[in-house]
């Protein structure tokens, strides 16, 4: 629908005078509004983007490998609807798992959601997707992101971590791969990979994680950094 409706009137398109409450789940709105598949801008009342709304866990070139070397070139059409059309499975999940609904977040960017920054549910600033949504209007669209699993039961539980690299001179390294393992009151969740764009002695640093359990409330955090052989620890740490 990205490429007809992206830029359509409002009479024409969904909007927000389309019934009492009105709210979307935005997947596959990767690349330029003109050529993606999906609707990018905020069109309900709340609009909720999963995994900031491009491609979804599942539906990466891996797969599609895989899907080419099982079924050949048949069905890639499927290619492009798997994340397409992920939203509506992802409201199936909301039936099958009334009890454990994925949860959004009210923020501003994806850029700031995937820093970890917009974990709060004071005011409203969280939602339940899909059958159990709140109802909650306000006189703006509200932009709603999460992070999903792969295949159903999509929920995950998302959290903010913060690291303060000290060090004795200033440097700085990109693209630097992580483990990261998380154990709480109920369970744990172990060797997460991620991967900080940047890392810079004597500064702090906000990202998000999430498991696919929930682990309770945070007892403790083991950090494994997978750092260059030409980095040397003693550069950074006093």
């Amino acid at each position: 629908a990205g490429p007809t409706f992206e830029y359509a009137d409002a009479l024409i398109r969904l909007s927000p005078d389309d019934a009492d409450f009105v709210d979307v789940l935005h997947t596959y709105t990767r690349g330029s509004p003109d050529r993606s598949i999906g609707i990018q801008k905020p069109v309900g009342h709340i609009d909720i983007y999963p995994n900031g709304g491009g491609f979804q866990p599942g539906c990466n070139l891996g797969e599609a490998l895989r899907l080419i070397a099982e079924k050949g070139f048949a069905d890639v059409d499927q290619l492009v609807k798997c994340s397409h059309e992920r939203s509506i499975h992802l409201f199936i999940d909301s039936l099958l798992y009334e009890e454990k609904p994925s949860m959004a977040y009210r923020c501003n960017t994806k850029e700031a959601f995937e820093k970890g920054l917009c974990l709060s549910c004071r005011k409203n600033r969280c939602n339940n997707l899909g059958y159990k949504v709140n109802r909650v209007r306000t006189k703006r669209n509200t932009k709603m992101y999460l992070k999903t699993r792969a295949q159903m039961p999509y929920k995950v539980f998302h959290y903010q971590v913060k690291i303060h690299f000290l060090g004795k001179t200033n440097t700085t390294k990109t693209n630097q791969p992580f483990l990261i393992s998380l154990y709480g009151t109920l369970d744990e969740s172990e060797n997460i990979a991620f991967t900080l764009p940047e890392v810079s002695s004597n500064k702090t640093f906000s990202f998000l994680i999430y498991t696919e359990v929930d682990i309770g409330d945070l007892l403790m955090l083991k950090l494994q950094w997978e750092k260059d052989t030409f980095f040397s620890w003693s550069d950074w740490w006093t």
